[in-house]
């Protein structure tokens, strides 16, 4: 469950887990659901044409993960809605062939009744993961001497969408292009995606060999020969079993920290990471049958943590050992409830989960009680696809780093009334090769920024240097740095207390494997 809204009386709730997304509205008082929009349509809904017949009855995701924004002025929530598949299934829609509404789409309805006002689908029948990453940002428009209402929707592809805000209409151009077809069997890609004109996108969006490392010649001879061996025809070139260049990245592009909006000024800034992925498939092993504990983890685990549990982290956490890590209630509940990337196997039975539990934990293959009532829950037919995903594999050079030329991260700052960049520039860097001449290269970076009346846009992100930083909202000229005890991945918050203004940040880390990991709280404030 992500965080909800509230609006009058009511508390409303997207979610996460192996479930259809739909987003729901309690009743504050009674706890009683009050209405329920169906992100997967059901039948006599708008976009139930656009999925095979039954999939409302079996498909899973398009939902809500990113968090909601309300207008309760207008009486309004805005939804960012996630790609219309669930682990392995985001990146293989061979039995969700069609559109996929509202997958990947923005949405906005009616707070009190759930009812839909408009939506725009951003990526149709998505096959990249590129759903919205964050939650939409409420924004004012100047144009023509008249302010817009308008909501700004930032996306993994590195892209801008804004849209007016009571009726969806774009406010900036936006162009329909055909795109590449998929050469894996079965799968049926869009032929057809959109691409907004203005503003221009704010990380880069093919990868060409002109684009490759030269940080070292040994560096460069090694991604080249990597990079001539996979498919690489820019934007939404499909996945495929040869491997495909995905860039920007899996992560971003834009991530979970959203923009940052100064109604001041009119601008907004963006962090982005600028790397690439390769987006590869491989077909689907049998299915196992049995209820032992090794048949239930080889059907319903290791399409992400792999037969070996090695996973592939820091997205698919290695198995490896993980009874140390973990106690047997550990296991259950997530198991159970799911947490991060992982959905909730809540489906199966308690036998079956204990069975999994004994073999993750020892290795020993223990068999669940075998009655046919007890076969493994998601052994079906139609829940397995024929072709996996194969990890979230970035695409390095062999010491580790980004196998594209810098900048691997940015800070953007966008004039939102004109469309065009205020400034732009390098964000985060590797303090191991700072050390050594090669500074200012950017890095990866999660977690939004704050910007303040007075002048300053605070912002933590950065992975490898653990830096928290203050930039001149105007000009993005470096004021204040400080070093955290680990990664501030989070968005910071600024408050006044006793007179004195605040900026705090969690300083949570976890995005770098070999990184401190933090769970600290860390607050500064202005001279008294």
């Amino acid at each position: 469950m992500t965080p909800g809204v509230i609006f009058k009386d009511l508390l409303i709730l997207g979610s996460t887990g192996n479930a259809p997304g739909h987003v729901r509205a309690y009743d504050v008082k009674t706890g009683k659901i009050r209405w329920i929009f169906h992100t997967i349509p059901q039948p006599g809904e708008p976009g139930y044409d656009t999925w095979p017949k039954d999939a409302w009855k079996t498909a899973n995701g398009a939902n809500v993960w990113a968090g909601l924004t309300l207008d309760p002025d207008r009486g309004m929530v805005f939804m960012p809605v996630a790609s219309a598949g669930m682990v392995d299934k985001d990146f293989y829609g061979a039995d969700r062939r069609g559109d996929n509404l509202f997958g990947t789409s923005e949405v906005a309805l009616n707070a009190a009744t759930g009812k839909r006002i408009w939506s725009f689908q951003l990526v149709k029948h998505d096959l990249w993961d590129r759903d919205p990453p964050s939650q939409p940002t409420l924004i004012d428009l100047k144009r023509n001497g008249k302010s817009i209402p308008a909501v700004l929707q930032i996306t993994k592809a590195g892209l801008v969408f804004v849209f007016d805000r009571m009726t969806g209409k774009p406010l900036f151009p936006i162009e329909e292009r055909k795109v590449s077809a998929s050469d894996v069997p079965g799968e049926q890609a869009s032929a057809t995606q959109t691409f907004p004109l203005v503003p221009e996108p704010f990380a880069r969006q093919r990868l060409t060999p002109e684009q490759l490392t030269n940080r070292t010649p040994e560096a460069h001879k090694a991604v080249v020969d990597a990079f001539a061996i996979l498919h690489n025809q820019g934007p939404f070139d499909p996945p495929s079993v040869q491997g495909t260049i995905i860039f920007p990245g899996l992560d971003g592009g834009g991530e979970y920290g959203g923009a940052a909006y100064d109604p001041d000024t009119g601008l907004v800034y963006i962090n982005a990471n600028e790397m690439a992925f390769v987006l590869k498939l491989k077909p689907r092993p049998p299915a196992v049958t049995g209820n032992s504990g090794r048949a239930i983890y080889l059907n319903n685990c290791a399409a992400c943590h792999g037969v070996d549990r090695k996973g592939s982290p820091p997205e698919f956490p290695s198995l490896v050992n993980v009874g140390s890590r973990l106690t047997e209630m550990d296991m259950l509940y997530m198991i159970q409830s799911g947490g991060g990337r992982m959905p909730s196997f809540a489906s199966l039975r308690l036998e079956q989960v204990i069975s999994l539990i004994g073999y993750l934990r020892s290795r020993i293959d223990v068999r669940a009680n075998s009655t046919a009532e007890n076969k493994v829950a998601l052994n079906k037919p139609s829940a397995r696809a024929a072709y996996i995903f194969d990890g979230y594999n970035k695409f390095l050079d062999p010491g580790g780093y980004p196998a594209v030329a810098p900048p691997w991260g940015t800070l953007s700052a966008i004039d939102i009334n004109t469309g065009k960049y205020v400034w732009k520039q390098p964000f985060g860097e590797y303090p191991e090769l700072a050390a050594k001449g090669f500074g200012k290269t950017g890095s990866e970076n999660y977690g939004g920024a704050v910007v303040t009346a007075g002048g300053v846009l605070f912002i933590g992100a950065t992975v490898y240097d653990n830096k928290f930083h203050g930039f001149d909202k105007h000009t993005g000229k470096l004021l204040w740095e400080a070093t955290l005890p680990a990664a501030g991945v989070a968005t910071p918050a600024t408050y006044i207390a006793h007179g004195r203004q605040f900026v705090v940040i969690s300083a949570g880390g976890g995005k770098n494997p070999k990184g401190a990991v933090g769970g600290k709280i860390v607050a500064f404030a202005l001279p008294q």
